[in-house]
């Protein structure tokens, strides 16, 4: 698509899609890692719903979003940025608008994303409903703030602990699906985030069933820019919450580097387990909206996802 001396296209490679995603991101002070490019891109169809923003006398992409069409005919928007000397002038409009057309061809209806608040308004002309908060929680390293010995005593659950990468991957997006309604089997599989050496996890089983052991709960990290980043966390009590989250945490207890999360704030026991093992709000909230108000059932009021989802994956891609 050609307007104003600009075309939009999808990206040709994770390279391009980088040269403009990372330094951005970086700028903007959203703590992600550059690996995070790969996964994502890989995700977005290996870049056809990757849409860059061009000037026709340029080859360098000046404005990026992606429209994550996952299997389900669920969709997510993701990474809509503009650089600044580029902003204000209608071409993220046509951004969106080249958007909502990939949408459209693929017949994905059930569209979201987390919005900041300066951005709320925005998204509701164009259709979104503010449903839910995703807060944003941190905390400074074990090294510089170990856990109390009070904290540490708390944490006890039966259930074996596996290695996530133990674990079929089937039954990792199985998981991901019954609590957030997005399919999205492309980033749980082994050359997905799987495939990432940053990247580390534990799963909780309650015991073996006749094929593979029966997961109740797992929690996934990796590297952002200043330290680590948990999430998604699912479990299907609070206590299996928090020992995940304790196991993960004492991972990385030689680190020097902080803890950010987000967490789901639909479930009221999802702040409380991170507060319990000494995180606190970063003062952010991310707005959950969805178009025209279509929320996936599970993320409504009553569904799994209001129980077992204690921190999402990633407020970029659902």
């Amino acid at each position: 698509m050609a307007s104003r001396g600009f075309i939009i296209r999808p990206a040709e490679n994770v390279e391009e899609v980088s040269a403009l995603w990372w330094p951005l991101i970086s700028k903007l002070g959203w703590n992600r890692d550059a690996d995070d490019a790969i996964t994502h891109f890989r995700v977005a169809n290996n870049g056809k719903d990757w849409l860059l923003l061009i000037p026709e006398d340029s080859s360098k992409p000046e404005g990026t979003i992606v429209a994550f069409k996952y299997a389900n005919g669920t969709g997510w928007v993701g990474f809509f940025i503009v650089n600044a000397p580029f902003r204000g002038n209608g071409l993220g409009r046509e951004l969106y608008k080249e958007l909502e057309r990939s949408f459209r061809a693929s017949n994905t209806t059930v569209v979201g994303l987390d919005g900041v608040e300066e951005q709320v308004n925005t998204y509701k002309r164009r259709g979104f409903q503010d449903i839910a908060r995703i807060p944003l929680m941190t905390r400074s390293s074990l090294k510089q703030n170990p856990l109390s010995t009070a904290q540490s005593q708390r944490v006890g659950v039966e259930g074996d602990l596996l290695d996530i990468r133990s674990v079929d991957p089937k039954i990792l997006a199985k998981i991901d699906l019954d609590l957030t309604g997005l399919d999205r089997t492309a980033y749980w599989s082994h050359d997905g985030l799987l495939a990432r050496c940053d990247a580390f996890g534990y799963a909780l089983s309650s015991g073996p069933t006749s094929t593979s052991p029966l997961i109740t709960g797992f929690i996934l990290v990796r590297r952002c820019e200043h330290g680590h980043r948990f999430g998604p966390l699912y479990a299907d009590t609070y206590y299996a919450a928090l020992r995940l989250l304790f196991v993960a945490m004492n991972r990385v207890a030689e680190s020097d580097g902080s803890l950010i999360a987000e967490v789901f704030g639909s479930n009221s026991d999802g702040r409380k387990v991170f507060e319990e093992l000494g995180w606190t709000w970063a003062g952010l909230d991310y707005h959950r909206m969805w178009l025209d108000g279509r929320v996936p059932a599970e993320q409504q009021p009553g569904g799994k996802g209001t129980k077992n989802m204690f921190a999402i994956f990633d407020a970029s891609s659902g």
